[in-house]
């Protein structure tokens, strides 16, 4: 988590960690069977909810991402 806030408070950042880590474990099952429906199914459209705008945002940017290192990549010229 992201904060502006007590940042050099080593205490609270512990707690936040520790309370973020326990929440994470619970969804862990479900976010690997996700994933692997993800790989598998890549082309997949996903259904975005309202609540889901954050991931479906990171998605996005992560795309972009990868799509402008491919152009990168091949305007590469390797020199032997």
């Amino acid at each position: 988590m992201a904060r502006r806030f007590k940042i050099d408070d080593i205490e609270l950042t512990r707690a936040l960690r520790e309370g973020q880590g326990k929440i994470f474990a619970e969804d862990m099952d479900m976010l690997q069977r996700q994933q692997a429906n993800l790989t598998a199914q890549p082309d997949r459209r996903l259904l975005n909810l309202n609540i889901d705008s954050g991931g479906v945002h990171s998605r996005r940017m992560i795309s972009k991402a990868i799509r402008a290192e491919a152009v990168a990549n091949r305007s590469v010229t390797i020199k032997a």
